[in-house]
């Protein structure tokens, strides 16, 4: 079992000081188009690389392969030791196509990216939205299984996105994943979620808790396709200058940050080890 985490300010500095030299992945985040830290986690590290340089992670968007710079993404794969791609079953595009439709687009997308890059592919699930109801079928977990047997890839589950889903869709967490294609499980990305005043759950990269050790270890013990475990921590806001926790920032260390990806990866480091 593979142990990953992605990249902060504050994890480069805890794996500088020697603290969490045990991990085998750094996850580096392409979807907001800053790559700067990839030269660091490449000579420490190998890497995950999540979606692809240019127009991010959506598999489903009709412009996916526009303003990509392919040469320079296999490089990226390459330098990076890179198993093996991830990418979002979602679309980020205004006009909204039918599921048939949807997967189209994915499946000729995905032969474009296993004909380029030759590797494996594993499709992740997204939230549902609450202002965006009409694409709640993107995080139906029948549609993310027709997707992944469709497609032939491995599943990449969220359990953050997992949380938002089944609040907006009123749905069971444990019959959401049942019926999810876990049998085709590689990836596991750990977080915590917030809940606002009204009571709404929003997958926000938050610190895990004690339901979120749970299901890791019962995911360890219960699915024996899974490689990675990555913990996907490191919050965002909707509102940055009211927000009552710690943001993290390029070139910033900030101290609780660093001390909760610590404490994090140490206790997933003993249930991964057991």
């Amino acid at each position: 079992m593979k142990l990953a985490v992605n990249y902060l300010q504050e994890v480069q500095e805890l794996f500088e000081e020697g603290k969490i030299d045990f991990i085998d992945y750094i996850k580096l985040y392409s979807i907001n188009g800053d790559l700067s830290p990839f030269d660091w986690c490449a000579n420490h590290k190998d890497v995950l690389f999540h979606g692809m340089e240019g127009n991010g992670p959506n598999l489903a968007n009709f412009n996916f392969w526009e303003n990509r710079n392919i040469e320079l993404q296999k490089e990226y794969y390459r330098i990076g030791n890179v198993p093996y791609i991830s990418l979002h079953i979602d679309t980020s595009d205004k006009e909204l196509l039918s599921e048939v439709d949807t997967i189209e687009i994915m499946k000729k997308n995905i032969e474009k990216v296993r004909e380029v890059f030759n590797m494996q592919v594993i499709l992740e699930n997204v939230p549902a939205r609450y202002k965006k109801r009409e694409k709640d079928f993107l995080a139906l977990p029948e549609f993310i299984t027709k997707t992944v047997n469709e497609l032939d890839c491995g599943f990449l589950f969220d359990i953050g996105h997992a949380k938002q889903a089944i609040d907006v869709l009123k749905m069971d967490f444990d019959e959401y994943v049942k019926r999810l294609p876990m049998d085709r499980l590689v990836e596991i990305h750990l977080s915590g979620v917030s809940t606002t005043e009204d009571g709404h759950i929003w997958a926000l990269h938050r610190k895990m808790n004690e339901d979120d050790y749970k299901f890791l270890e019962e995911a360890i013990n219960k699915y024996n396709t899974l490689q990675t475990v990555t913990l996907e921590y490191g919050a965002w806001a909707f509102d940055e200058e009211n927000c009552n926790y710690p943001i993290p920032k390029y070139g910033v260390v900030n101290e609780e940050i660093k001390a909760e990806a610590y404490d994090q990866l140490m206790r997933i480091k003993e249930i991964i080890k057991k």
